[in-house]
């Protein structure tokens, strides 16, 4: 219908909105058609707003979110809605609510930060117990004296074949008791079953130079031998059985050599066993020598020879200081080996000690403890015995009960250093019987040439029977003289003086050595 005041329309005159190509008009009516015939892909239809969410609170627990169907056959492609400002009471919280694989990320990561510090732990604790330091500065500690260059020596075979000549002694009782409260007839049968052994001896003290640094001494460790304590008291015997026969000289020349056996094992440095052998060896000459001088009648001019021979074999803290060098490398080879540096053929019985194993037992952290150790013996071996009359080496009691890295190491420092913590009091002790001995002899001199017996001690430098007057280890003074009494004594290693306690056998309390000068004799002297 075409209302009279409309113009004509005019197909060109059609805007574009209307739908229709090359300006055909299309009516309000048609245009609703239009979008009611169209395919549902270009339908569009405006969704209203959705409503602000609700707050939730905080125990509430995450809604799971619905699936959105994939069979929903119409798509509706609704305009970016504008944000709405959503207002909350400043008196109200909102929860945030964190989704769970947030919180399965988070606990993952925990428990990596617990596992990497567990294997760190592990590690560091591993490193402790395997870690071991550095070798540490040991050139004072080294010997001086070089490997000597022979080919061969006979000592080490001369001296196993004396050992292995040796007869047992027909009484195991005789072994504890000193030979000279022995019976004539056995000391008789015991010096006559040994005679070879005796002979032996002899061929080997006769030999001019033992090699004592030779190479051939680390290949048996010879002076460890039970039956050395049985070759010792078969020197004492011989010289008690030749005083029985009146063979005065004979005796002493035997006692003499006793001290010499000592003096020659104790520059054998190879093995420790050689210096406490060279210790015992002097121990039981002074104690012979003593015996044999409180009932002498010999002149002055066999006394002479004989004071000197034993002076010249006396012990002295300066070889016991070399010899604690050379005992520290013999302990360094047996932790390193051939590691340590030192000569294939000087090994300590060619092997290597079995020790234990590595985890509790680190060699180089071991080795310290030894170099330590041997530097204090060193020093405390030419201390006064004033001052340290007994050489200890401080032990931490916590550290040896205690479970830590270098258990092993410490527990081996341990057992073996108490082989070498006693020698220092051992050679004071010897020491001192020394120098009562020397003393002794030079009384026994002045009684026989002067027929009077000293009235002090100082007279005997006065007559020539001494050059230097010898002083007590223990005080740095002159011995202990009692005429009256006739004994010389030391203090011993309690530094207490209790007058002179003559013991049997002679000088065998530690704590005050004594000698008895014979005045019975001297009086019939007189």
């Amino acid at each position: 219908m075409i209302r009279p005041h409309t113009p004509q329309e005019n197909p060109a005159d059609k805007p574009a909105h209307s739908g229709e190509g090359d300006g055909v008009w299309s009516s309000p009516w048609e245009l609703d058609q239009e979008w009611l015939d169209a395919p549902p892909a270009k339908k569009r239809l405006r969704e209203e707003p959705a409503p602000p969410p609700a707050p939730v609170e905080r125990n509430d627990k995450p809604r799971p979110s619905e699936p959105v169907p994939s069979s929903r056959k119409l798509e509706e492609e609704s305009p970016p809605s504008r944000p709405q400002r959503q207002v909350v009471s400043p008196q109200r919280t909102v929860a945030v609510t964190r989704h769970p694989r947030t919180l399965e990320r988070d606990t993952s990561w925990a428990s990596l930060v617990i596992l990497s510090m567990g294997l760190l732990a592990f590690v560091f604790i591993a490193w402790l117990y395997v870690d071991d330091q550095a070798p540490g500065f040991d050139e004072d500690l080294l010997p001086k004296r070089p490997v000597d260059q022979a080919v061969s020596i006979p000592t080490p075979m001369k001296l196993r074949k004396f050992l292995d000549a040796l007869a047992p002694f027909e009484n195991s009782a005789l072994y504890g008791k000193p030979p000279w409260l022995w019976d004539t007839p056995t000391l008789s049968r015991v010096v006559q079953a040994n005679g070879t052994a005796l002979d032996n001896l002899r061929d080997l003290l006769e030999d001019a130079d033992w090699y004592p640094a030779h190479s051939a001494w680390h290949a048996a460790d010879l002076c460890s031998d039970p039956r050395w304590h049985q070759a010792m008291l078969l020197k004492q015997a011989e010289a008690a059985y030749l005083s029985r026969r009146m063979l005065e000289e004979e005796a002493f020349t035997a006692a003499i050599d006793l001290a010499e056996l000592g003096w020659r094992l104790e520059q054998i440095w190879a093995w420790p066993s050689c210096y406490q052998r060279s210790l015992e060896a002097q121990t039981l000459a002074a104690q012979t020598l003593a015996d044999l001088l409180r009932q002498t009648k010999l002149p002055e001019v066999a006394l002479r020879q004989f004071q000197r021979q034993f002076n010249v074999c006396q012990p002295t803290t300066e070889m016991l200081g070399r010899a604690m060098s050379s005992f520290y490398v013999h302990e360094k080879k047996l932790i390193l080996g051939p590691q340590s540096g030192e000569l294939l053929d000087t090994m300590p019985g060619g092997v290597q000690l079995q020790r234990p194993g590595r985890l509790f037992f680190k060699p180089y952290e071991t080795l310290q403890h030894f170099a330590t150790a041997f530097r204090q013996l060193k020093e405390d071996a030419q201390a006064p015995l004033a001052h340290t009359s007994e050489v200890r080496l401080e032990k931490d009691k916590f550290v040896e009960t205690s479970f830590q890295p270098n258990s092993a190491g410490l527990a081996y420092f341990h057992q073996r250093m108490r082989t070498y913590t006693s020698m220092p009091a051992f050679l004071g002790l010897v020491r001192t019987r020394g120098n009562l001995i020397i003393t002794l002899f030079a009384v026994r001199r002045c009684i026989a040439e002067k027929k009077t017996v000293p009235a002090t001690l100082e007279q005997l430098r006065t007559f020539n029977y001494l050059l230097d007057l010898p002083v007590d280890p223990y005080t740095g003074a002159p011995l202990q003289y009692d005429l009256s009494r006739g004994l010389i004594w030391s203090v011993g290693n309690d530094l207490k003086s209790a007058g002179g306690v003559p013991t049997e056998p002679p000088m065998g309390d530690a704590t005050e050595p004594t000698v008895e000068i014979g005045i019975a004799v001297a009086a019939v002297a007189k």
